[in-house]
């Protein structure tokens, strides 16, 4: 029987194409000799690809509504300063007076800032969502000191740490299996999205190719020819461009350790120059208590036996008051006070560095910053004073600390509280000058990491080839499924190359690219640097062997055998006692 109407609307139509409306439709180009009901070659082909145009249009429409109602639930905030750029910012959501004062997304840690932040989302939602402005406002003044006031609390409480929450960078297992299960922190959770949108276009790039494809087939004869050209040069340019990248990163990396250990070299140099009280030990009965030594105060400051013990009767004497029990060297008090104010001098100076030039830290230099740094007791009202009167760039203010820091050393010095020869000062001074070389350079690297040019034409060629990539792929005769998932795969490993570049660019996450998930941690870096400030001074705190006993070289108290008691002589000791 025959059937009647359109013949587009048979599928095949004795061997003819679909023609558009109002033409007759044209023979098949390859006609099927197996009956008028059977379908050629070209035919089948054309209904896979519809096929899998739907299949793909659907999963693209289900991943853009995702992604569409994503964006609409995220925080939006529109701030002007570098605070935006940081990460604990990027967590504040600053809302509308009737939805409450703020509200705070992302897991943190139960300290006494989030109870409080817990107890004014609690009061705001208490609060009836149709109340009437004329009732009650929240002025937005108020909601912008409170948030800025949280986030600044957030940034002190991380840089006061003296033992780091997390690695200085995410740490892997070497396994093939433990990488390969990895999601957070991979290329691949940067550019899946990319990735989606290329093969969508792909899709849309074969089903036009296929309305003609006898033509476009003549057409790109000798495409692969050129897109394996330009496959080439993309790959050494990228390859290039990625090693340069790293190359930054890994430089930025090492000058921040440098920092910090050039910096533990001062608090360790000074520790162990730091003036001292040294017991005299004595034959004396048990009931007696150990004196220390009175005289070498003034003997350190080049004073005569008479003029110490002049001293020691006025009460001058600082070791006066510090004796104890236990023959061990301790610091004096003034000694003890110049350590601690060069270990908050340390500490200070490296916070004031990073937060030059890094966008998480930079609220930290803002008035409020610098307000809220006093009221948390990082520095006194006078320091802030002098730091923010001085006729010095706001991001330069670490160097006014650094200049702190030499100048106290060398009155410390003047006043006979630090020991040391004239070579001593020489070391310390250019300890100092090492420091300022290494984070000058940290922000010359940020300045001049890669030419515009150099980043453009990457860019362009990781694009090209990407959109190239269909058109080659149809003109070799590839199967739909393999042009449209190689445009995939190809997205997910060369536009991956050129975001993980992008991101070794940018190793203190300044620019928010990406989601941001491995940067050089600073938290990690400040809390290293605060325990090394005071780890040095505590280290030498208390010295069990004395300087009267080396003097009158009476050591065998110290003197131990080289590979320690047998067992034997353990318990004969031990029954001894």
């Amino acid at each position: 029987m025959e059937v009647m109407g359109d013949p587009r609307e048979r599928f095949p139509c004795n061997d003819l194409l679909k023609g558009p409306l109002g033409q007759s439709p044209t023979p098949c180009p390859t006609p099927s000799s197996a009956g008028r009901n059977s379908q050629c070659s070209t035919c089948i082909h054309w209904k896979r690809m519809v096929n899998l145009s739907g299949i793909l249009f659907f999963l693209a429409a289900s991943l853009s509504q995702i992604l569409v109602a994503d964006a609409f639930h995220s925080p939006q905030i529109n701030h002007s300063h570098y605070a935006s750029r940081s990460k604990l910012f990027r967590e504040i959501e600053k809302t509308s007076p009737r939805s409450g004062l703020f509200s705070r997304v992302g897991q943190q840690s139960a300290g006494i800032g989030d109870k409080r932040r817990m107890a004014w989302g609690n009061a705001a939602r208490k609060s009836s969502s149709t109340a009437l402005n004329m009732v009650f406002t929240t002025s937005s003044s108020l909601i912008e000191k409170i948030s800025t006031k949280i986030l600044l609390d957030d940034l002190i409480d991380e840089s006061v740490r003296t033992a780091a929450r997390n690695p200085v960078m995410m740490q892997f297992d070497p396994s093939s299996g433990w990488i390969w299960r990895r999601w957070k922190g991979t290329i691949f959770s940067e550019t899946w999205r990319r990735a989606v949108t290329n093969i969508c276009i792909a899709t849309v790039i074969w089903t036009m190719l296929s309305y003609n494809r006898v033509t476009f087939l003549q057409n790109l004869s000798g495409f692969n020819i050129l897109w394996g050209q330009l496959l080439s040069v993309t790959t050494f340019t990228l390859t290039f461009f990625l090693n340069q990248s790293y190359t930054l990163w890994r430089n930025c990396y090492g000058f921040s350790r440098r920092l910090q250990g050039r910096l533990n070299d001062l608090s360790m140099t000074l520790a162990a120059h730091a003036t001292r009280c040294e017991p005299i030990v004595e034959e004396v009965s048990e009931e007696k208590k150990p004196s220390f030594n009175s005289n070498f105060w003034a003997n350190a400051n080049g004073a005569t036996n008479g003029e110490a013990e002049s001293s020691a009767v006025n009460g001058d004497d600082p070791c006066e008051l510090q004796e104890n029990e236990k023959l061990v060297s301790v610091y004096t008090e003034p000694a003890r006070q110049i350590l601690e104010l060069m270990a908050r001098y340390t500490r200070v100076f490296n916070l004031l560095t990073y937060a030059s030039f890094t966008g998480s830290h930079r609220p930290l230099l803002t008035p409020q910053g610098m307000r809220r740094l006093v009221d948390r007791g990082i520095l006194t009202e006078t320091e802030r004073q002098v730091l923010s009167e001085a006729q010095v760039p706001v991001t330069q203010r670490h160097n006014m600390l650094l200049l702190w820091i030499i100048r106290l050393f060398l009155d410390a010095r003047k006043a006979g509280h630090i020991e040391g020869s004239d070579g001593f000062e020489q070391q310390f001074l250019e300890k100092c000058h090492v420091i300022r070389s290494q984070y000058g350079a940290i922000g010359d690297e940020l300045a001049g990491r890669m030419p515009l040019a150099y980043a453009h034409i990457v860019q362009v060629l990781v694009d090209v080839i990407l959109w190239m990539y269909p058109f080659m792929a149809f003109s070799q005769g590839m199967t739909p499924f393999l042009g449209v998932l190689g445009t995939g795969i190809l997205t997910m490993f060369y536009q991956g190359l050129f975001d993980l570049a992008k991101q070794f660019l940018d190793p203190y996450d300044n620019e928010s690219y990406g989601k941001g998930e491995d940067p050089l941690c600073i938290d990690t870096l400040i809390a290293e640097s605060n325990a090394g400030s005071v780890r040095w001074m505590n280290g030498l705190a208390e010295k069990p062997f004395v300087l009267d006993k080396i003097e009158k070289g009476q050591m065998e108290d110290y003197q131990l055998p080289l590979r320690g008691w047998t067992v034997e002589e353990t318990y004969d000791r031990e029954e001894e006692e």
